[in-house]
């Protein structure tokens, strides 16, 4: 059995990666991480007692595999291998021994008192299909996971829009959800469980409130359909928690029952596992990688990283669309990504979907040619991408858009101040003369160019106000300053963040103890056990040099001098401190 001081001396003597691991994996709560507050852990006899409470212990038991339960159990020839999980969660030293709190803890889950050696494993194993059930699973399969990419992938332009916003007590709210699910074509209440399984892949960041799009995110958005599926299959296994992905191996391609496979593989989680197992089951049927909770061959060559099955199961991708007279767009089948985020440059989606519907308007030209497209880009993209030409009526709208829009530009004046207008004379003539823009007190130093002392972005904004074709220049844009309210971090920290600041003012204090780093370590041992009342061997200098133990319990410590029971003579001891120069456990 092991105590808090020797725990505490193990912590110390640890290598701070070594320590911030586990710090991370015991997953202490935030008051006890914190810099302050009456739970805050201060030095390393803290950091043993917080590791060492009820709470503490059940939760790390709980993330132990059955082999390590088992070996905790067992008095005699532990097993040094089974044992490394508890090792590396200090619940054990390197030789084995077992805190005597894990042991109390040990004895409290009946769970685990109950465990057998030979309690076989839940059977598990995919039934026989017909080729016919095998064709059809794959079919299924495929379809759910191009319905659950298309919802993705709108979520994420959501995100990249900056659309999505957290609530000031986390979450978003339910008319976000709403408008989010109409985009993307799914359910409210299946908003938020995609939202948080793109950020589990790292497609986009919650922050602080405001959801971004990351660089693997929009690598994806662009990525083709087969290889979509499988980034984001391996992207989820990747991000499964040791002990789920443990148990998907053991469960192999029969997911049916992976909560009874969890509860045998780790007898004492299940009160955390059950619900992840049960969500990583839908989560699996949703990517098409499982069918009614068998994997299917497909779904087994991607979670292999084998994206090339992917490829035969997907529904085939089309290269042309329909333009309508009505200026709306028909895809008859998928479209190649980046064929539909051409096609979104200038139009807006409708429908998403296998046949999805797209509209073509005026304000989705001036959108495109404001951002950098021509005329010439615009037709010679809609011309590429139609299979029966370019209807007149969307023609006629192209060119009339692109004849107007930004034929006027706003940009900063010569001087670097105000703004200045260019445009045609006539253009002019109306903007000089047009009551409502009076206020801007224009001068006119050429037929094509006005001057006013406001700066660029007002400009643009008055004279958009008035629905001229106004276009505010790259270089007058000015920087975003002004941000949304956001949902405020509960902890700021992540957990390694978290870990690393404890371990550096652990290390901190040790150094600007107030005595000796070694004496000030020796009084702390000592107070520990006259507060739980442990035996404790004092080894002690004597005045002709040499050292002698003492086996003692502490009763106190006053004035330099530790007071206790000599328990190999049975008497009362005082020593001074200053004499003492080491202190073991379990005397």
């Amino acid at each position: 059995m092991t105590t808090t001081a020797d725990l505490a001396a193990r912590l110390r003597a640890m290598p701070d990666d070594d320590l911030e691991r586990l710090v991370v994996a015991r997953r202490l709560p935030a008051a006890a991480l914190g810099e302050t507050g009456p739970q805050h852990v201060a030095d390393f006899f803290d950091l043993a007692e917080a590791l060492r409470t009820d709470d503490a212990v059940d939760a790390a038991l709980e993330h132990l595999p059955r082999a390590t339960l088992l070996a905790l159990g067992t008095d005699d020839a532990r097993d040094a291998r089974a044992l490394a999980p508890a090792i590396a969660l200090g619940l054990a030293d390197d030789e084995g021994r077992i805190d005597d709190a894990v042991a109390a803890r040990l004895d409290a889950h009946p769970e685990v008192q109950d465990l057998q050696s030979t309690e076989a494993q839940p059977s598990s194993g995919a039934p026989d299909l017909d080729p016919e059930a095998v064709s059809r699973a794959r079919e299924t399969g495929a379809e759910r996971a191009f319905a659950t990419m298309t919802t993705l992938a709108e979520l994420l332009r959501a995100v990249d829009e900056g659309a999505v916003r957290e609530l000031v007590k986390g979450g978003i709210g339910t008319p976000l959800a709403k408008a989010l699910g109409e985009r993307a074509g799914a359910e409210p209440e299946a908003v938020p469980e995609r939202l948080e399984l793109l950020r589990r892949v790292g497609y986009s960041d919650p922050g602080e409130g405001t959801w971004s799009l990351t660089a693997s995110g929009a690598h994806w958005l662009v990525a083709p359909w087969p290889d979509r599926w499988s980034a984001l299959v391996q992207a989820w296994r990747d991000g499964l928690d040791p002990a789920v992905a443990a148990v998907l191996a053991l469960a192999g391609d029969d997911l049916r029952d992976l909560v009874a496979t969890g509860r045998w593989a780790y007898p004492a989680g299940a009160r955390w596992l059950d619900p992840a197992l049960i969500e990583v089951a839908g989560t699996a049927e949703a990517l098409g990688v499982t069918v009614q909770g068998i994997v299917t061959p497909t779904g087994r060559a991607l979670l292999d990283g084998d994206a090339g099955p992917a490829a035969d199961d997907l529904p085939r991708t089309v290269d042309a669309v329909y333009l309508q007279h009505d200026l709306t767009v028909i895809a008859p089948g998928p479209l190649a990504p980046a064929d539909d985020a051409a096609l979104r440059s200038v139009a807006v989606l409708e429908a998403p979907g296998l046949a999805a519907r797209y509209r073509i308007s005026e304000d989705s030209l001036r959108r495109a040619l404001r951002e950098g497209l021509s005329r010439d880009d615009v037709t010679g993209l809609l011309e590429r991408l139609s299979a029966t030409g370019v209807p007149q009526p969307l023609a006629y709208l192209v060119d009339q858009v692109a004849s107007r829009d930004g034929s006027v530009v706003v940009d900063t004046g010569d001087d670097g101040t105000g703004a200045v207008v260019r445009g045609t004379p006539e253009q002019l003539d109306l903007i000089g003369v047009d009551a409502e823009l009076r206020q801007l007190a224009w001068e006119r130093p050429e037929l094509t160019t006005l001057v006013t002392r406001f700066p660029p972005h007002v400009v643009h904004t008055a004279l958009e106000g008035q629905r001229y074709p106004a276009v505010l220049a790259a270089g007058a844009r000015p920087a975003s300053v002004d941000a949304p309210p956001v949902r405020r971090s509960a902890a700021g920290r992540t957990p390694e963040q978290a870990a690393r600041a404890l371990v550096e003012r652990l290390r901190l204090t040790t150094e600007r103890a107030a005595g000796e780093p070694e004496q000030e370590w020796l009084g702390r041992q000592i107070d520990l056990a006259v507060r739980g009342r442990t035996p404790i061997r004092l080894t002690v200098r004597m005045p002709d040099g040499s050292e002698r133990p003492f086996s003692i319990v502490p009763t106190s410590v006053a004035a330099g001098r530790v007071r206790g029971k000599d328990t190999s003579v049975d008497v009362e001891r005082t020593l001074p401190l200053s004499l003492v120069v080491a202190v073991e456990s379990g005397a």
